[in-house]
């Protein structure tokens, strides 16, 4: 009977250690700052040649960059592409911690804290050549059909505009078909970053119709790129200040001018 008995409690406890160890790497897999044994952070991002895109060297310049800051802090960064809506929205709910590659507006950071600047660019309006076009203030364009790629919308201060003029706005599913559209004349002006468009010139249309497109020397907007970090994330402050301390370190160091310099030849060109 005692055998049994000693039996019993050796089963018992290891049935408890066990239950113990599988809750242990439940935490540690579902951990959002922890991958089995080495310090992870996991982050949506997008299409955005060349600053964010899956297709480049190193997911573009501002993934690398990202990715450099956060590893210069002893973290490491895996990146999941998805359009840029469901970008943020996974990173607002999870499981990814935060998301690669927005422009600060005040409704969003009612969910995310945004880092300091990752880099400065600016938005301007594309034209074909043949279509000669200036601008000086936003109501110029509101009897003109405008182009906006689908995720950037928001961040155009249009819709007032063109509702109270003759014009239409149109939502492109891309950048790149955003120009395509431009090309074909079925919009008159294409609101897009300087480098972004640029690149698509380059990458997305034949040479007869790249040859064809210009754009406004007048920025739309001047603007900043950030990081974000959920607010629902534990300690999202620290690995904020964590984050930042590895960009300023980056931006310290000649390595910054590198990426720079290597990612964004076309737009020094022009």
């Amino acid at each position: 009977m005692r055998s049994r008995g000693r039996l019993r409690d050796i089963t018992g406890s290891c049935c408890r250690v066990a239950a113990a160890y599988a809750l242990l790497l439940l935490l540690l897999l579902t951990s959002p700052l922890v991958s089995m044994g080495a310090e992870t952070v996991l982050l949506t991002t997008g299409e955005w040649p060349p600053y964010y895109s899956q297709n480049l060297p190193h997911g573009g310049l501002g993934n690398q960059i990202i990715a450099e800051s956060f590893a210069l802090e002893g973290i490491e960064v895996v990146y999941e592409y998805l359009p840029w809506r469901r970008a943020l929205s996974e990173a607002r709910t999870g499981p990814a911690v935060g998301s690669a590659g927005w422009l600060r507006l005040d409704e969003r950071e009612k969910d995310f804290l945004f880092s300091e600047s990752l880099f400065e660019s600016q938005r301007v309006f594309f034209h074909r050549k043949d279509r000669p076009f200036d601008w000086t203030v936003l109501t110029d364009v509101q009897d003109l059909r405008v182009g906006v790629a689908l995720g950037s919308a928001d961040e155009y201060p249009l819709d007032g505009i063109m509702a109270s003029g003759k014009g239409t706005l149109n939502v492109a599913r891309s950048y790149a078909s955003g120009m395509k559209m431009l090309a074909a004349g079925r919009i008159d002006v294409y609101a897009c970053n300087l480098a972004v468009g640029l690149y698509e010139i380059k990458h997305s249309l034949s040479e007869k119709a790249a040859r064809s497109i210009t754009y406004h020397p007048r920025p739309i907007f001047k603007e900043t790129n950030h990081l974000v970090l959920s607010l629902r994330v534990k300690d999202v402050q620290k690995l904020m200040d964590r984050f930042n301390r590895g960009l300023r370190r980056l931006k310290e160091s000649p390595r910054y001018n590198e990426m720079v310099e290597f990612h964004l030849p076309i737009a020094r060109s022009e």
